[in-house]
Parts: C-alpha cells; structure tokens; sequence
C-alpha cells in the first residue's frame, strides 16, 4: 500500500513529535503539584486561561517545525530522488498519490496536537486543581470548549506548515523544506516592513489569537474566530489541491 510507504519515510519524525510530548509529560508530572499551585496564586482557581496559553506557546515552533518536515514526504521527496517516473507507472491516478500523502500526514499531525494538548489539559488540572472552566468576559467556558479550540488552532498552524512544504517539494522536486522555510522568513520580515511603513495594514500572524483582552479587564475569545479558523484551514487545504494540479501539468522524470 502506498499509505504504508509514507508512514516508512514519516515514522522516525512521528517518533520524535511524540518523543517530545513524552518529555513534556515527563515534566509536568515531576514538577509537584504544590509547587505548581504556588506559582500561579496570582491567577485563581477559575481562571487557568494565561498559564493554558503560556504552556501552549512552548510547543508551538517544535511543533510547526514538525509540520514541515512532515510536508517533506512522499511524493516531492520521490520527485527529488528521480524515482517519480517508476512511482506514477503504477495503476494509480496522480491525484490518489497527493491526497494519500496528505490525509496521512494529516492524520499523524493531529494525533501530536491532540496528544500535546491533554498534556496541556493535565498541566492546568495539577496546576489549578478542580478547575473545569475558564472564567471569560462573556461568562465562563468549559475548559473543554478550550481544548477544541486551541487543538483546532494548532492543527490549522501545522497544517499550513504541512501544506507550504508539500507543494514546494512537488514545484522545486524535494527541497520544498529550505523554500517553505525562505519563504516564511519573507512573510515575517515583509510583515515587519509594512507595520514600519503602513501603520494601518497589518498582515495576518502565522498563528492564531485564541483569546483578546477586554477593556474592562480580563480576556475573551477572539472576534470572527471561526471565520479565522476556516480560512487558514481553506489556505491550507488549497495547497495540496495546487500540488495536484501542478502534477497533472508536468512531465515527471
């Protein structure tokens, strides 16, 4: 099966995305409960929000690293060996081989975000113990109303990061890591420029703003998150589809 040839060029990066969130339950499990507790007085029983987030932005740059290499696999990386030829001989269409790639690495993808947010989930209940909502503007939410929606956000980030890599390993035949990586670099320092010159336009951040400070203090979620939501994934998603078309349209040696 084509599946179990990406899951042979994939499994040693999948191995160390879940080393990682081994060694970070690791931690959250030695550090003492009380001393946890101690820590984070200042922000109460009922509102474990600013340490979810804390925590959260630890693994988000592994893990979009992750995402890239993940997008590095199948059929970009047999384009850039020369065995693309004998790959698309066999009695499949192109499109079967894209989308092969992609679900399956979408699927190793969000078992590491699922698996790194329950460790997140068990750092705030040892944290902050019987704490099963977050106290927002609008009222409280359930911490796991939370945990969906930061599981969403990181699956989207990586999932563009996945996305970016994979269509620039099909267009440049395997080195799309060093172009997704040149081209991220480009968007942050083009985001700089146009902050410095243009005050009133501003770029989207490559990650997505959960929660917004309120006038009157405390956070909520933030506006149109949804919408923000839908977009990214529909950004992600149109990777694989230009992928896709970009096969159909070129020789392969």
């Amino acid at each position: 099966m084509y599946v179990w040839k990406y899951w042979r060029e994939s499994r040693y990066t999948f191995a160390a995305g879940m080393a990682l969130v081994g060694l970070l339950l690791w931690a959250v499990l030695k550090i003492p409960m009380g001393a946890m507790v101690e820590g984070n007085q200042d922000m109460g029983q009922s509102n474990p929000a600013e340490l979810y987030l804390v925590v959260a932005g630890i693994l988000t740059l592994p893990l979009a690293f992750l995402g890239l290499l993940f997008g590095s696999f199948g059929v970009g990386r047999d384009l850039g060996a020369g065995s693309g030829s004998f790959l698309f001989s066999r009695p499949r269409s192109r499109a079967f081989f894209v989308w092969s790639d992609w679900g399956y690495g979408v699927a190793q993808l969000l078992l590491l975000v699922v698996a790194a947010n329950s460790v997140l989930a068990l750092a705030i209940h040892r944290a902050v113990p019987g704490s099963r909502s977050i106290l927002l503007a609008g009222g409280p939410v359930s911490m796991l109303s939370v945990f969906c929606v930061h599981c969403a956000a990181g699956l989207v980030l990586i999932g563009l990061m996945f996305g970016l890599t994979y269509f620039a390993s099909v267009l440049v035949k395997g080195r799309g890591v060093l172009l997704s990586l040149g081209v991220l670099l480009a968007y942050i320092i083009s985001k700089s420029v146009v902050k410095h010159y243009w005050p009133d336009i501003t770029l989207p951040d490559l990650t997505l703003t959960e929660f917004t400070p309120t006038p009157f203090g405390g956070a909520r979620f933030a506006d149109h998150l949804g919408l923000d939501i839908a977009v990214r994934a529909a950004v992600a998603l149109a990777f694989p589809i230009g992928a896709q078309l970009l096969l159909r349209q070129r020789d392969v040696d």
